[in-house]
């Protein structure tokens, strides 16, 4: 008999037996209200924390959430800003070309509207480079200006995408004009700053202040009737065969940002 009680796997279906004859006749149910009033308190403790640790992965993952929507809202503002900007930039386009068109030009000549995409401003030169070139039809030579028939420059260097424009501001620069009331006639050229110079003027000749100043048209270069400036300061002396005259631009060179090229 003892050697029975020794084997595992009898001791076990024993074992196994007597709690299944013990549990019919409900002698268990005091040891089973012991268990589960014992468990019950590590059961719900462990339900609890169950339920903080999803609280918390939701509360990570409405985060994430969160922050993907955000982006996506960053996202979409940027390109209703874009477009915005987009919109803005054809309207003023479309407004500098209602501006100009009627100005008179030579019939064979026609306008490109072009954008400023660099400047360069010293002592030494006064230069602007737009974003039109050779595949543009743009050359060397052609007159550029503001919109309402304000010279501005001429080009003087071709690539492929873009040109190099100088200013009649530029020390360089050589433009023949007149005084468009008077038609006294003489040579624009580059002073300091954005100030002209209005060289080769007859002595003897009246010229008022605040005359309007055009091209000539005389050298062939620049057509006749771009506007140039007014007449700021005669300076005038016997000893000199000509006068000089001090002419503001019209153009305001730092707030420039398109111009068109005049394609003959």
């Amino acid at each position: 008999m003892k050697k029975i009680f020794k084997h595992p796997l009898i001791l076990s279906l024993l074992i196994i037996f007597s709690l299944i004859f013990l549990n019919q006749q409900g002698w268990l149910n005091s040891v089973y209200n012991i268990f589960f009033k014992s468990s019950s308190f590590i059961q719900e403790n462990i339900f609890q924390a169950s339920l903080k640790t999803n609280n918390f992965v939701n509360f990570i993952i409405s985060i994430k959430n969160l922050e993907q929507e955000n982006v996506e809202l960053k996202n979409n503002n940027l390109n209703l800003l874009s477009e915005i900007v987009k919109f803005k930039e054809i309207e003023k386009e479309n407004e500098i070309l209602r501006e100009q068109i009627g100005l008179p030009l030579e019939e064979s000549s026609k306008l490109i509207l072009t954008s400023i995409i660099g400047k360069d401003s010293s002592d030494f030169g006064k230069y602007f480079l737009i974003d039109k070139g050779k595949k543009d039809g743009i050359e060397k030579k052609f007159v550029v200006i503001a919109s309402g028939n304000l010279l501005v420059g001429q080009v003087i260097e071709v690539f492929d995408s873009f040109s190099r424009i100088r200013l009649i501001t530029d020390p360089n620069s050589l433009v023949n004009a007149r005084i468009q009331d008077s038609g006294i006639t003489g040579l624009i050229k580059g002073g300091q700053g954005s100030d002209l110079i209005f060289d080769l003027l007859p002595q003897g000749k009246d010229i008022e202040i605040n005359s309007v100043v055009v091209t000539s048209g005389l050298s062939g270069l620049f057509p006749a009737g771009l506007l140039i400036g007014q007449i700021e300061k005669v300076v005038s002396s016997k000893a000199q065969i000509s006068q000089i005259a001090k002419v503001k631009t019209m153009v305001d060179f730092n707030k420039l940002d398109k111009v068109f090229v005049i394609i003959r």
